[in-house]
């Protein structure tokens, strides 16, 4: 008799399969592409072994494309769930014109990353750009900062451009994570603790911790991996001050035509996304997914 108890793997082969043919097939595919000499110009894939990832690691480019791929990913991720936490609860409350306020802050989703590229190239333009318009009639600044085109600013700009495109993602779902909050509980802890801080110390933050660390694994790999908003804003300039790990696959493999340091890259980006994913894990308490 065929029951879910003898085989438990057949009930999700359906959920499996795709996950198999969008993720583990590209993976292995781009790990035998990176053992081999694949380019365009040059018939035939001869094995090189590990050729490609000895010349990608000693290039120029990989120092600085992996540490800047690094703290943009130390920037982002924590900025978005920290602020997408914040907007969430204040979404939250009951207020004039609530309805409209959450449908703003959801724009930034459904914006394509081009064009939330050229929004942020206006705001960071240093003759008419938004920011220094601001800081100037402040009186912070008294000449326009080029805060893309200076390599001490220009990946802090794009760090800023990509948490407000990833920030809806992190407030739909902790809106739906304090909603499942029990209502009589918030309300006891309204009456016993007046601190909001203690309040969502001891009370919210427990419930909704298993969200939290979810999206901070999630923005921890999407910001590793960014690509098409340093693409559009920077070109991964000026210099290598925004050149990414993602943009230089791109730049092998269809700026150099040599596919295979191009996917030598990736896999290295494969591999250190799953140690990232593996050290914010290690780093949580056994019981986080069981206590709530």
């Amino acid at each position: 008799m065929w029951t879910s108890n003898r085989f438990p793997a057949l009930w999700l082969l359906p959920a499996l399969l795709p996950v198999i043919l969008m993720t583990v097939y590209p993976i292995g595919h781009a790990l035998w592409t990176s053992l081999h000499e694949v380019m365009i110009l040059f018939p035939g894939e001869p094995f090189v072994g590990l050729k490609n990832y000895q010349r990608v690691v000693a290039s120029n480019y990989f120092g600085d494309a992996l540490r800047n791929s690094l703290v943009f990913t130390l920037i982002a991720a924590p900025s978005v769930v920290i602020l997408g936490t914040l907007i969430a609860l204040f979404l939250r409350r009951r207020f004039f014109g609530c309805e409209v306020v959450r449908s703003v802050v959801l724009l930034p989703w459904v914006l394509p990353g081009a064009i939330s590229a050229v929004l942020w190239v206006w705001v960071f333009h240093p003759s008419f750009g938004i920011l220094n318009g601001i800081l100037r009639d402040l009186g912070l600044i008294d000449t326009s900062v080029p805060w893309l085109t200076n390599p001490q600013t220009a990946l802090l700009a794009v760090a800023a451009a990509h948490v407000w495109t990833q920030i809806p993602f992190a407030v739909i779902l902790l809106m739906a994570a304090l909603s499942a909050i029990n209502a009589e509980t918030l309300e006891a802890a309204a009456i016993d603790c007046r601190n909001p801080a203690k309040r969502f110390r001891y009370i919210v933050f427990p419930e909704i911790k298993a969200m939290i660390v979810l999206l901070l694994v999630y923005n921890a790999l999407t910001a590793f991996t960014s690509y098409d908003l340093v693409y559009a804003m920077t070109g991964g300039g000026p210099g290598t001050a925004t050149t990414l790990l993602s943009f230089q696959i791109w730049r092998e493999s269809f700026s150099m035509y040599d596919f295979g340091a191009g996917s030598a890259v990736a896999f290295i980006v494969v591999v250190i996304s799953a140690v990232l994913i593996a050290a914010i894990t290690k780093t949580l308490p056994s019981d986080l997914f069981g206590s709530s």
